[in-house]
């Protein structure tokens, strides 16, 4: 039988496919899901895009698949340019896997402060999505900071724990956005046995906003909100306190608290969310210019935010009135302007602005590349405009396809 490449089949012939397999009608998968048998009908026949990860995620818990199965993530290149990144993930399994055994690294273990040094630089790869270096460099940098942590006596060991623990930080990412999200879940409890180790109870809170971004992939929205709430718990002296650290890290977890609370289609609790994450950043005031924890939590990263909750709302011309005021500051982390081009985009999308939809999914792609490029939303998006085409920009959206695999 010939190799059939997943992502080369439409959406829709996947949902059919998932839904024949359980055995359902469209009657029951739409009860499930709360829409009609026509739009099921219009999703299986690729008449109507499924262009919201709140809706992939309802529907693969209703056909009890992930997500994953239905989007065909992740996607692999086709030649090794384009794989760069994927071809790494079997040795950062590995790693992630082996993390308390004894240490395998051969050679002498680097000094703290170059280990810091080579820490500070896999966080800077992790922020500008540079993911195809940061997965090459992983497994040799978790490796010797395994290493290191069973080599060093205190307080160089506690350390080395909080470098381990933000490095699984950086895999995490690069793991999650190129579409291996069980090697995210791994990765989420390897950054939280670190961080125990670490004597930091900042990073605890950070690794509980990835754990509830993992219960996403379920549509499990009451959960990630009470794991949310519970890490908010936890740092809420020091927040009282107006512990800088403490700030930041609960505005972020009040940023994926808002993302959440949208997905589950709750404005009210959304907005609630958004307007706690803007409090903690004034209370940050001129503080939010130190980065901490790369958490971004800023005024900006707020404004960000709040195109992305009007777009996980489906309020398209909130989220484009709310994307006009912002201006993007220079050095803002790569990650968050890909993100926000990106939702942008589909604003202007849903609104049929199609030719600045594509200058956007441009400004994204050009940011971030592999995170664009692998990004479910992102490849709908384009596959839109495709079937859209128009003159103005057919050349410019078909090489965007052909960037990701799509053409």
């Amino acid at each position: 039988m010939a190799y059939l490449d997943p992502a080369a089949e439409s959406v829709g012939t996947r949902v059919r496919r998932a839904r024949k397999r359980v055995g359902i009608t469209q009657t029951e998968l739409a009860r499930r899901v709360g829409r009609a048998q026509s739009w099921v009908s219009a999703i299986e026949n690729d008449s109507l895009p499924l262009d919201s990860i709140a809706l992939v995620n309802t529907l693969a818990r209703a056909l009890r698949v992930h997500p994953n199965e239905l989007t065909a993530r992740p996607y692999r290149g086709g030649n090794p340019t384009e794989d760069r990144g994927h071809t790494a993930i079997p040795e950062i399994r590995r790693q992630l896997e082996r993390y308390d055994l004894d240490p395998e690294w051969a050679g002498e273990v680097r000094s703290l402060p170059e280990l810091r040094a080579a820490t500070e630089h896999a966080c800077r790869l992790r922020i500008e999505t540079r993911y195809a270096e940061l997965a090459d460099a992983l497994p040799a940098l978790l490796s010797e900071l395994q290493a290191a942590t069973h080599l060093y006596a205190e307080p160089d060991r506690s350390a080395a724990f909080g470098l381990l623990s933000a490095v699984y930080r950086a895999a995490d990412s690069a793991v999650y956005d190129l579409g291996y999200a069980d090697l995210a879940l791994l990765a989420t409890g390897r950054i939280q046995w670190a961080a125990e180790r670490s004597g930091d109870p900042y990073p605890l809170a950070v690794a509980m906003r990835r754990r509830a971004r993992n219960l996403w992939a379920s549509a499990s929205w009451n959960d990630a909100l009470t794991v949310l709430d519970s890490a908010c718990a936890s740092i809420e002296d020091e927040y009282t306190a107006d512990r800088p650290e403490a700030l930041a890290v609960w505005g972020a977890l009040q940023l994926c608290a808002a993302i959440t609370a949208a997905r589950k289609n709750d404005a009210g609790e959304a907005w609630s969310r958004h307007r706690l994450a803007a409090e903690a950043v004034t209370r940050l005031g001129a503080r939010q210019r130190t980065n901490y924890y790369e958490l971004c939590t800023s005024q900006t990263n707020v404004d960000i935010h709040g195109v992305a909750v009007a777009v996980e709302l489906g309020d398209g011309p909130q989220a484009m009135s709310r994307a006009k005021m912002i201006q993007l500051p220079k050095g803002l982390q790569a990650n968050r302007v890909g993100y926000h081009h990106l939702d942008y985009a589909r604003a202007l999308l849903w609104c049929g602005h199609r030719e600045a939809a594509t200058a956007e999914l441009e400004h994204a792609e050009k940011a971030a590349p592999l995170l664009i490029r692998n990004h479910p939303m992102a490849r709908q998006a384009v596959r839109t405009l495709l079937d859209l085409e128009r003159y103005s920009y057919r050349e410019r959206i078909r090489r965007l396809g052909v960037r990701m695999n799509i053409l």
